[in-house]
């Protein structure tokens, strides 16, 4: 299997900018999301997200930032700005529900009169990964559905598959006729 894309990153003054080059995965989603959970612990509060590089994103990643989303506005100890966007990139994060939870391509921040300044100054990320995939993976799609109630009939059979609690069971009663 192939590996994660590469990822470019670098604190600033008081945010930290993460750029994936490539396709958002599953896999990057892990790494970033590692990152960003490491930097808070370190006082880091603001997160810049660079689309830019990304043409696409999998509905792993795009959960991956719904899930930091939710914690940022459950403790008020961060928040994640989503820049560099493509019409697609920004209509996939909208559709779920996203914009709710971050500021996709926001007019105001300590970075946006220096936005190619930064992406010139990143740095290749160690990119390795400790996690559970799956457990990964569902967490994610779980938090997909806490963004927007409206996403649980999208990836219901992704959440009833990984074992979700999310998906209400059917009652043997209703699985046959009678």
């Amino acid at each position: 299997m192939k590996g994660p894309s590469p990822i470019f990153t670098k604190l600033f003054d008081s945010y930290i900018w993460i750029r994936p080059e490539g396709r958002g995965t599953f896999l990057e989603s892990s790494i970033i999301k590692a990152l960003v959970e490491n930097s808070v612990e370190n006082g880091v509060r603001n997160f810049v997200i660079d689309l830019e590089a990304c043409p696409g994103m999998d509905s792993t990643f795009m959960g991956m930032l719904a899930g930091l989303g939710i914690g940022f506005r459950k403790s008020k100890k961060g928040e994640i700005s989503i820049v560099g966007t493509t019409e697609k990139t920004k209509s996939s994060l909208k559709e779920l529900g996203l914009q709710y939870l971050m500021a996709i391509e926001p007019t105001d921040g300590p970075w946006i009169e220096k936005i190619e300044e930064v992406r010139g100054d990143l740095v290749l990320l160690d990119q390795k990964s400790e996690i559970d995939k799956e457990a990964h993976v569902l967490e994610a799609h779980e938090d997909l559905c806490i963004a927007d109630e409206g996403n649980l009939n999208r990836f219901r059979t992704v959440l009833d598959m990984l074992g979700s609690d999310m998906v209400p069971k059917a009652s043997s009663h209703q699985k046959g006729s009678d």
